[in-house]
Formats: structure tokens, sequence, C-alpha cells
């Protein structure tokens, strides 16, 4: 690697490396709102308050996404700088599946337009990208954060596969517009049961991880920006 290619990443490795860590902590605070919700909802039909939670919720998780894009620009200069490339298909993959994570998640504030939930599909494909990704950056990253992203990487894509398995007990998850939640009758089954309880077990490997990971990368690309900086 040439030293006029190390420092023209320089710059690259800082922007990544702080919106991964802004995303992380925004990332925690909508856990801290989903959290809430769950222990405080006591109703099918939401109340206000829990609307409210939901909303804010969908709001902090779509910039939590959209401040993943520049780490994920950050990931593709980092993997330049140490073979293997991650591809243009890897690259493109990652970048978009994190876009229509926000328009969808933006998209379903208020469950008016699409359902809430349908977000976490394209979250799902994130995993999977996640998985390749640090399997791929086996010289870039240190061993145990690249295990570490590939257990957040099948946890989001189980909460992904969650979603696709819960379509099949309310098919109106699908429906455009997506209807209010007094047309939709409560469904007890255990196809029902089983998806929501793996469900829970996903979130908390993947959603709740996801925020944790994407701090210490975010810290392993500034960490980066400094030795491509002195170099």
């Amino acid at each position: 690697m040439d030293q006029l290619g190390t420092v023209s990443a320089a710059p690259s490795y800082q922007k990544a490396g702080w919106a991964a860590i802004a995303s992380g902590i925004i990332g925690i605070t909508a856990c801290g709102l989903i959290l809430d919700v769950l222990l405080t909802r006591v109703s099918w039909i939401p109340s206000d308050r829990i609307w409210m939670l939901f909303d804010t919720f969908d709001i902090a998780v779509g910039v939590q996404f959209l401040l993943l894009i520049p780490a994920v620009f950050g990931l593709r200069t980092l993997s330049r700088q140490s073979p293997p490339e991650l591809g243009k298909a890897a690259f493109a993959t990652g970048k978009w599946t994190v876009i229509f994570v926000v328009l969808l998640v933006w998209l379903g504030i208020g469950d008016k337009i699409v359902s809430n939930g349908i977000y976490m599909i394209p979250q799902g494909v994130f995993g999977i990208w996640l998985i390749v990704v640090n399997w791929r950056l086996s010289r870039s990253l240190p061993r145990w954060l690249r295990w570490f992203g590939m257990i957040v990487g099948l946890g989001l894509a189980l909460v992904g596969t969650c979603f696709v398995g819960l379509c099949f007990v309310y098919p109106s998850q699908l429906y455009i517009p997506h209807p209010p939640m007094e047309s939709i009758k409560e469904v007890n089954s255990v196809a029902n049961t089983f998806w929501h309880q793996l469900l829970y077990f996903a979130s908390f490997m993947g959603v709740d991880t996801l925020p944790i990971w994407t701090i210490l990368a975010g810290f392993q690309l500034l960490k980066k920006r400094r030795v491509a900086a002195i170099a």
C-alpha cells in the first residue's frame, strides 16, 4: 500500500468512525425505548403513550441506520487497505439494505402507510451482510470483534426471519396502506407464540448488540485513521 493511499484514507476513517459511534449511541437509546414498550404495554391496542414510544423508536432506528451509511463506506475503505477487498456487489448490498431500512422504518411511523415492523426484512439482509463482511475483514479487524459482529449479524438475520414468519400469522403486516390495529384480531396460536419468543431472543442477540458492535467498530476506524495520518 502506498503512502498517498494511506493518507487519503484518513479522513474517510474519521468520518466513518464518528458516524458509527453516534449510530451506536442512538441505537442504545432506541433499545431503551422499545424495552419501555415491552415492559409497560398491557393491551393489544396500544395506548397513546405506547404509540408515542413506537414512533420515537422508529425515528431513532432510522437515524441509527442513516449514520451507518458512512460506516459502510469506511469498512469498504478498510477492506481496500488490507485485501481481500469488498467487491462492488457486497458494498452495494450493504449500502442499499441500510437505505431500505431507513426508508421503511420511517414510512412505518404511525403504522399507517406500511407496517412498523416491515423494516426488519432489509435489516435481516443487513445482518447477513454483516456476517459476510466480518468474515472477509480478517486482516483489518480484531478476531474478537469480527466474531462479535457475526453473532450480531446472525441475530439480525433471525429477526428478519421472524417477521417473515409472523406475516403468515398476520398477513396484514404486508398490506399497503397498513390497516389500523383496531381492525386486526389478535391471534393466539402456537405459531404466533413461537415466532414471538424467537423474536425476543433474536432481538437480544442482534438488535440490542448492534449498537455496541458499531461503537467498537467506530473506535477501530478512528484507530486506523490515526495510523493512516502518521504513515
